[in-house]
């Protein structure tokens, strides 16, 4: 149900209500059917005890039960013949064998026929049936059934009329309806977009004037984001600076200290907290997609040239690429440093990783498996979160800074795609999974495996 948007919730509910009405309805049918014959049942009864009744009235009292057997719409005539023009129905062949079974009970071997007379519809614009049975004296008796309770309007009940024009009503609303809130889903859209790239993304002003209202302020609320994200990165970028600065003059000071344990020491610290600024400052510089210029470029190539930088004897990396090439549209010094982060993840905890390339849909996907010690499953979904530490097999002792996954995600979700981290099934270590969008080259997608 949370899956549903607003307009598939209206249409569910117009459904519901809908369905509802007609079960209402069917309920009192079958309520009111147990208190009173069916209308085929009952009309097969009243056809074989009117024959009955014929069969034994004397010749001179026949008009006085025919009209005993008249009531509002039913009535029966006898005749020296069949009424010309009379067609057998297929239709009314549930009531027709019904007299028949009562008429047999009665006198076997009589017939019954129900059908129309060609004409008498049109003239009665009526809905009509005629049953017509021979009598013991050799006269057919004609009875004609005419649905004269029910109001019609071009001879279709008017209940049915009202059901369809209430469902093509519903129809219409639904679609006015999704005329109506289709601003506020681009509105939802535009802010899902927002989450992935900090680029304002304009929504226009449309629909009732409280979503105008909210789209403006949603639009407004755009550019504020956007300045407190460049305040922040031009914050971080001048203090980042100024501390490099310090750093490399303390390193300056122990590089001419006299040898010793505690200088070692000393460097190593300050090599870290230079590490530690670099990553602070290039997290908070990847906030801003516009540093950036996408192009279309090879996924396989950019993988390879990654790995044979990293591993160039190969002793420690597999590759296997995909078969065709894969163009994503990524600034390049952003791919690389994903690859180059997930890689550098794998050989930190593992002793080997395999690489893989490959295309799914409208989808490149760059799979990479360590066989180091995985990661715990109830940490999994908290590894992207900066500064994060987990269990002690992947902590900073290896030389991470907790920043390097965070920005992974972010420069990933910028491009429009994903990554998910999963421990393997069949094997220790971790597997990386990153999907990016496929970019047409010359208007026309690339084609893969």
């Amino acid at each position: 149900m949370s899956q549903l948007g607003i307009v598939a919730r209206i249409a569910l509910i117009v459904t519901i209500a809908l369905f509802l009405g007609q079960m209402a309805v069917v309920t009192s049918y079958m309520w009111q059917s147990e208190r009173s014959p069916l209308p085929p049942y009952a009309i097969a009864n009243r056809i074989a005890n009117i024959v009955q009744l014929l069969d034994d009235t004397p010749e001179n009292l026949l008009p006085r039960a025919l009209a005993v057997a008249n009531v509002n719409g039913f009535r029966a005539e006898i005749t020296d013949t069949v009424p010309p023009g009379f067609v057998d129905e297929f239709s009314f062949t549930r009531m027709r064998v019904l007299a028949q079974s009562m008429l047999d009970d009665y006198r076997p071997g009589i017939t019954v026929r129900a059908g129309a007379v060609e004409g008498q519809k049109e003239k009665s614009n009526v809905f009509t049936m005629t049953f017509v049975t021979q009598l013991k004296s050799g006269e057919f008796v004609i009875f004609t059934v005419s649905d004269t309770t029910t109001l019609r309007v071009w001879n279709m009940p008017i209940g049915f009329l009202a059901g369809f024009f209430g469902i093509a009503v519903a129809l219409l609303a639904i679609l006015a309806v999704a005329r109506e809130t289709r601003p506020l889903a681009q509105l939802a859209q535009s802010i899902d977009e927002l989450g992935n790239s900090i680029e304002p993304v304009e929504v226009k002003e449309r629909g009732a004037r409280e979503l105008r209202t909210l789209i403006r302020a949603i639009n407004n609320m755009q550019g504020r984001i956007l300045g407190l994200v460049n305040n922040r990165t031009l914050f971080l970028g001048a203090i980042s600076h100024d501390l490099k600065t310090y750093l490399t003059r303390f390193r300056l000071r122990l590089e001419i200290m006299p040898a010793s344990a505690h200088k070692e020491k000393a460097i190593h610290d300050v090599e870290a907290m230079e590490r530690l600024l670099g990553d602070v400052l290039l997290f908070a510089s990847e906030s801003s997609s516009a540093n950036f210029e996408a192009e279309a470029i090879d996924l396989n190539e950019t993988v390879g040239r990654c790995v044979a930088e990293m591993d160039p004897e190969g002793s420690r990396m597999q590759i296997s690429p995909a078969v065709m090439p894969l163009f994503v549209r990524v600034p390049p010094t952003a791919l690389t440093r994903v690859i180059d982060n997930l890689l550098s993840n794998a050989l930190r905890y593992g002793d080997h990783a395999r690489i893989s390339t490959a295309r799914h849909g409208d989808s490149a996907i760059v799979t990479i498996e360590d066989d180091g010690p995985g990661i715990r499953d109830e940490d999994l979904a908290l590894v992207f979160e900066p500064f994060f530490r987990g269990e002690p097999s992947r902590n900073r002792a290896h030389g991470g800074t907790g920043l390097g996954l965070a920005i992974v995600k972010q420069i990933v979700e910028a491009q429009g795609g994903s990554i998910e981290l999963s421990n393997r099934s069949n094997a220790s270590g971790l597997r990386a999974m990153v999907r990016l969008p496929v970019a047409n080259i010359d208007g026309a997608a690339t084609t893969g495996m």
